[in-house]
């Protein structure tokens, strides 16, 4: 790749499955130009500058399966050059001056894909031999020059399958001809920023009538700025069109979330971008998973969708402070639900947050203000499996047993949340844990000692930049089924308790950035012997005399240390770049 090649080398192995030749100097393909390659699937041509392609200049590569020319200035396609390509399933002709898809390529029956964005092509109109092409399951034509779409264009589009992606986004759509698209089949449809003006955008949004489409993408891009939604019922046009999963990308004002009413037999609603200060009362007949993502809310939508009860996937993210007013209730499916990002500040959670929703397995509340949990902050969650809050300040948690009677939960991750332990029960019940990261806390006292006694099947354990000074072997004597511990960037300076017993599982070690100068023979000898990966780098070790021994083991223990390059003695200057490995040089 990027050789300033003007040829393809002949001593190419005939064996070779893939050849990446991109952004080299080859102007002219003709048949001698590529050795016999009979076991090459994928070739990539982009950007070579390739102006004039002759017939059968693919012959000697015929088997291939993916064929890649983005980017080249294409004057002259031989009427043939194609035809030799009988097993092509991917066709990558991104911005190479294509004016048409009238391409003679009709042997390519077994083409799946056709990738012909950022091109001049004027219409949609498929070769009628590709009515034959059975496999056919994407016709991507983004930024290119479609203003309009008549029924005789989409005759062949009614022949080829119920199984296809057509993207038409970011093309200046002027008229779509009514019924245009009666009785397509399609399983993808992406008509972002793919019309002129909202006046072109309502009136062929309403020609798609008779349009059957499993997933419809529409909406606006970021950098699209053409012209602003005028009226706040524009979407009543989807009314007409049959489909199951629905993406909004708009970047408008709050008003023009108002039309879910013609979204309530969707199974997938995904709203982005959209400037909604509160969401509508809407009965979903049907749906299972609603996105509400970087929509400015002005409160979360408990009230609304509560009694939703198909709902079993609910993500409402990236929002600036929304008001938890009331909490969602009685939505029996619900198992996943993503209120991450939000800035929430709750007084009470999550008993109160959830009500009936007694199947919900996944809750993150990371990265939000404030969460206050109480004991009973759990009942009636008993599902819950994974539990996220880090980067949220969470309250009570350091001396009260919140989690208790979550004995399914399997992941806990309260790192980075401004939490005191003082209790030794704040982990009393977590029977089933599995990964606990409470990195970025604190601990008074001893509690680190008893903390983790009934975490019995632990296996990931997170105790990063806990300002730790001292960790006792008791700490982890009933973590037998530990394999990774992570103790970076505390103020340790011994590793002994390491040499427990119930240790010997252990397999990842990370105790990197902490106050090391040196390990005992001892220590060394009786570390878990299934251990792969040890980060010690950036302790100040000591490379004296005295720790010879230490040294060699260093040296001797290259393909298990981390960052072996960054484990440097702290008798010299760093900035020298004196390795510990290099101190027997």
């Amino acid at each position: 790749m990027g050789r300033n090649l003007s040829s393809i080398p002949p001593c190419i192995p005939s064996s070779v499955q893939t050849l990446d030749f991109s952004f080299n100097i080859i102007k002219h393909l003709q048949k001698t130009v590529f050795p016999v390659l009979s076991f090459l699937r994928v070739l990539d041509l982009s950007r070579c500058h390739i102006k004039h392609i002759e017939n059968d200049a693919f012959y000697n590569v015929k088997n291939l399966t993916t064929l890649i020319l983005t980017g080249n200035p294409i004057t002259y396609f031989g009427p043939g050059c194609l035809n030799s390509l009988h097993n092509l399933r991917r066709l990558v002709l991104v911005d190479v001056g294509l004016a048409s898809l009238q391409l003679q390529m009709n042997n390519l029956t077994k083409l799946q894909e056709l990738r012909v964005g950022t091109n001049n092509i004027q219409s949609v109109s498929l070769p009628p031999f590709m009515s034959s092409f059975k496999d056919f399951s994407l016709l991507d034509l983004h930024a290119n020059n479609i203003s309009i779409i008549k029924t005789d264009h989409t005759v062949v589009l009614r022949t080829i399958g119920r199984n296809m992606t057509l993207i038409l986004s970011r093309n200046p759509l002027l008229y779509i001809e009514p019924g245009a698209f009666k009785d397509v089949y399609l399983r993808q449809l992406d008509i972002r920023s793919a019309f002129v003006s909202f006046a072109a955008q309502k009136f062929g949004l309403k020609a798609l009538y008779g349009l059957n489409v499993k997933r419809l993408m529409f909406g606006k891009y970021r950098d699209d700025f053409r012209f602003q939604f005028s009226d706040t019922d524009f979407l009543d046009v989807f009314c007409s069109i049959t489909f199951q999963e629905v993406y909004y990308y708009i970047m408008e004002s709050p008003e023009f979330i108002s039309s879910f009413r013609c979204m309530i037999n969707a199974t997938k609603v995904v709203v982005v971008g959209g400037l909604i200060d509160e969401t509508e009362h809407v009965l979903f007949h049907e749906i299972k998973e609603l996105y509400l993502i970087h929509n400015h809310l002005g409160s979360l939508p408990g009230k609304q969708l509560s009694h939703l009860h198909t709902l079993e996937k609910l993500i409402i993210t990236h929002n600036t402070e929304p008001i938890c007013d009331e909490g969602f209730s009685d939505m029996p499916k619900l198992k996943y639900m993503d209120l991450s990002s939000n800035q929430i500040k709750l007084k009470r959670c999550c008993a109160t947050l959830l009500s009936g929703t007694p199947q919900i397995r996944y809750l993150n509340l990371s990265l939000n203000a404030e969460i206050d949990l109480d004991v009973g902050a759990f009942v009636g969650l008993y599902s819950l499996e994974i539990l996220d809050f880090h980067h949220t300040k969470v309250l009570r948690v350091g001396y009260l047993s919140v989690f208790s009677n979550l004995k399914y939960l399997r992941y806990l991750d309260v790192s980075y949340s401004s939490i005191i332990f003082t209790n030794i029960y704040c982990f009393y019940g977590l029977s089933s844990l599995n990964v606990l990261k409470i990195a970025g806390n604190n601990f008074q006292g001893d509690v680190v000692r008893y903390l983790l006694n009934n975490l019995t099947v632990l296996e990931h354990l997170d105790m990063s930049y806990c300002r730790m000074v001292e960790v006792r072997s008791s700490s982890f004597k009933n973590l037998q089924s530990l394999r990774l511990l992570n103790l970076r960037g505390n103020k340790l300076m011994t590793i002994d308790f390491l040499t427990h017993s119930n240790l010997k599982q252990l397999t990842s070690f990370y105790v990197d950035k902490n106050s090391i100068t040196s390990i005992p023979l001892d220590v060394l000898q009786k570390l878990p012997t299934n251990l792969s990966e040890f980060d010690l780098s950036s302790n100040p070790i000591d490379c004296s005399c005295s720790q010879t021994v230490f040294i060699l083991w260093i040296i001797q223990n290259q393909n298990i240390l981390k960052q072996p390059e960054n484990i440097f003695c702290k008798s010299f200057s760093l900035s020298s770049g004196f390795r510990a490995a290099d101190f027997g040089s």
